[in-house]
């Protein structure tokens, strides 16, 4: 179920919100991270339920997938992750990451609010196991609310 769940989530994003998302992962080491961000109103009713997230014409979700480069190929990796989020005003606001397994794959979702259009400063730390190394990715936004 939760596969359909995920398959739902990757399909109904628009193409909009597909040119938001990062092709080329952000890499540290062997790790990379994957992320794509998206207004909630993209989700299905069900499909956001399910998942713990919030929809809202003022709501944005962002999705990450950590994995670990070995010389098999990718391996998903179960990580520590936590961020906020700034808008152009300084308010801040944190990140509760959802931690959602399918199979072998990981991802972390989480929720963001504004209440206006405008630039999104992102801060999100990954650490790929308990004691590891901290690794910190910032990066910026245009977020559209729904009209």
């Amino acid at each position: 179920m939760l596969r359909n769940l995920l398959l739902a989530l990757t399909l109904i994003v628009s193409p909009l919100a597909m040119a938001q998302a990062t092709s080329e992962p952000q890499r540290f080491g062997d790790l990379l991270v994957y992320r794509t961000l998206f207004n909630s109103s993209f989700l299905q009713p069900d499909v956001a339920a399910n998942t713990g997230l919030e929809r809202g014409p003022n709501v944005g979700v962002i999705n990450l997938l950590v994995q670990r480069q070995t010389p098999q190929g990718p391996v998903h990796v179960d990580a520590n992750v936590r961020g906020t989020v700034r808008n152009m005003l300084g308010q801040s606001q944190d990140l509760d990451f959802i931690r959602i397994q399918e199979d072998e794959a990981i991802y972390f979702v989480a929720n963001y609010r504004s209440n206006q259009r405008g630039v999104l400063r992102f801060t999100v730390t990954v650490q790929g196991e308990e004691g590891g190394p901290e690794h910190e990715m910032q990066f910026h936004q245009e977020f559209h609310p729904d009209d």
